[in-house]
């Protein structure tokens, strides 16, 4: 009986042990609840870790770039051409403590992010005209006769895709700063034009090669 007592006390001491530690890897950041609530400080120190066992549980983040990836949306631009949108983020984690008390996981995170991102993605698209989102830089046109310089004569951008890029990164991260994450980078992954737009651009390429065809001949 003795020994039977022994037993079960270590594995009792065993549980007890075990569910008093737990380990931080390095891929990993973590915070202490009781009840809830979160206990001191967020813990980002790799190795092994105690709290009190069986009332306080351990919850884990990650410290790696994550990816958000919002969904195609159909927007307006100031010139009033309708474009699907897709876009693409990397943000991180840089507070736990905050990042938990006000979205609480990745899933929380994702979604605030998509009211930001999308948010400041439409501000900034209905702010400037398409050209200005296709293009980053202005460039001249390679014209090998010289009666072509009249035709073939291409529109200045004046902000450009990377500013616009660079503008929306900017200000969602003005509306991050309390939520205990960066946004680390913003991208515009693909612009399409919706079928009405589509057609008035093919119209419109057709028109400008029949006009330098019509030069030719």
């Amino acid at each position: 009986m003795k020994k039977i007592g022994l037993i079960i006390g270590g594995v009792l001491l065993l549980i007890v042990l075990l569910n008093a530690t737990f380990i931080v890897d390095e891929t990993k950041q973590a915070i202490v609840t009781q009840f809830g609530k979160p206990v001191g400080e967020p813990i980002s120190e790799p190795g092994l870790h105690f709290k009190v066992p069986f009332i306080q549980v351990v919850q884990y983040f990650d410290r790696r770039f994550l990816e958000w990836d919002g969904d195609p949306n159909q927007i307006p631009t100031r010139d009033k051409k309708f474009i699907f949108v897709d876009t693409y983020a990397r943000w991180e984690i840089t507070n736990a403590l905050q990042f938990f008390l006000r979205l609480r996981d990745e899933r929380g995170a994702q979604s605030r992010l998509d009211d930001i991102l999308d948010g400041e993605t439409r501000n900034a698209i209905a702010s400037n005209d398409l050209l200005d989102l296709v293009r980053s830089t202005n460039r001249e046109p390679e014209v090998t006769e010289d009666f072509l310089e009249a035709i073939e004569q291409l529109e200045q951008i004046t902000v450009g895709r990377d500013a616009i890029e660079a503008q929306i990164l900017e200000l969602a991260n003005q509306r991050t700063t309390d939520l205990g994450i960066r946004i680390l980078d913003f991208r515009i992954k693909r612009i399409n034009y919706v079928d009405d737009v589509r057609r008035n651009v093919y119209d419109r390429m057709i028109s400008e090669r029949n006009r330098i065809a019509d030069q030719f001949r």
